[in-house]
């Protein structure tokens, strides 16, 4: 009874941990995500409009952040510029799925503020035409009386155009950093270039230096050679010179006689 217990006790936490994983992976969005979540033409509510902005200014928060840490580990790389060039296309393509919603968001924003402004022109047209003409003293009216759809509808221009702001700034903050990282990775290329031409200058050097080394010792094994053949030379002439010299003295004492 106990063991059995245990059992069902122990399969239900695991059951309680798999829902609390499967909870944290689906409140976890990415640009993928966030595109599986707004698609083309789902945005119907103002709030789910409010909501997709937010969304799609976290992400584009993470994708710069995720960008910076992957600039970080191509710059310690020989090579930065695949590594760069890889980095820039992932961004890119996060950053387009992003857009996407940003767009759509916005879209409805605007088509809700229309749909509102002529909802209150139709209104005030329908009161108009069923209420007697007001006296000219009652005409102006006080900013009180001005209708809650207006100030909704100033609301999402405020919020659009607080947003579109933060956009262009944040484009711009962007251009300005991809002018900066633009120069270290050219500046990273050069000295990768200068150094390549250091080692094949070194190279070059060393094997100049093995050439002339090779070359004087073929030319004092050369000159080893003349001399050991010049002393065998000079060993062997004394000895054809005497025997010379030893046929000579006969011939002369022959001449010596042969005279009266």
């Amino acid at each position: 009874m106990n063991l059995k217990t245990y059992t069902i006790g122990l399969f239900a936490v695991l059951l309680a941990l798999a829902c609390q994983g499967a909870a944290a992976q689906d409140s976890t969005l990415t640009p993928e995500g966030l595109a599986a979540k707004y698609p083309s033409g789902s945005i119907q509510t103002s709030e789910m409009a409010d909501q997709a902005l937010k969304d799609v200014d976290a992400q584009r928060a993470a994708v710069d952040q995720k960008y910076a840490g992957e600039q970080h580990v191509c710059y310690s790389k020989f090579f930065a510029t695949s590594c760069l060039d890889a980095a820039k296309e992932s961004r890119r393509i996060a950053l387009g799925q992003i857009r996407k919603v940003e767009v759509d968001a916005n879209a409805f924003i605007r088509s809700a503020r229309v749909a509102q402004r002529d909802h209150d022109l139709a209104e005030k047209r329908a009161r108009e035409a069923n209420s007697p003409p007001k006296p000219l003293a009652d005409a102006p009216t006080k900013q009180g009386d001005e209708p809650a759809s207006a100030h909704t509808a100033s609301d999402g221009e405020r919020r659009v155009a607080e947003h579109e702001a933060k956009v262009k700034a944040k484009q711009q903050e962007d251009a300005g950093k991809s002018s900066a990282r633009a120069e270290k990775a050219a500046a990273f290329d050069k000295k990768a270039a200068d150094a390549e031409a250091r080692q094949r200058d070194v190279a070059a050097k060393k094997a100049e230096k093995q050439r002339q080394a090779e070359e004087k010792a073929q030319k004092a094994a050369k000159q080893k050679e003349a001399a050991q053949s010049s002393a065998v030379k000079s060993a062997t002439l004394p000895s054809g010179s005497a025997s010379s010299a030893a046929g000579a003295a006969p011939a002369s004492s022959a001449a010596a006689s042969a005279k009266p």
